[in-house]
């Protein structure tokens, strides 16, 4: 189907190409601006959640501004 080893994008190009991402059996999913994902009932974290990935990590350079939940 594709042919890249890693695929570097943005959060708007995930929700826009959803259903021809998480096709793919991904070995690890890094997001990066995790602080983006305060709502876990999110367009952006539910699009999330259909990945296939071995490993999930998310990377934030900003403090945590709520709580952990």
């Amino acid at each position: 189907m594709f042919k890249f080893n890693v695929l570097i994008t943005t959060y708007e190009t995930i929700l826009a190409e959803q259903s021809s991402l998480n096709k793919i059996q991904w070995q690890m999913l890094v997001v990066d601006e995790a602080h983006r994902l305060k709502n876990k009932n999110s367009k952006l974290m539910e699009s999330l959640k259909c990945f296939h990935a071995k490993h999930k990590l998310l990377l934030t350079g900003t403090p945590i501004q709520n709580d952990m939940e």
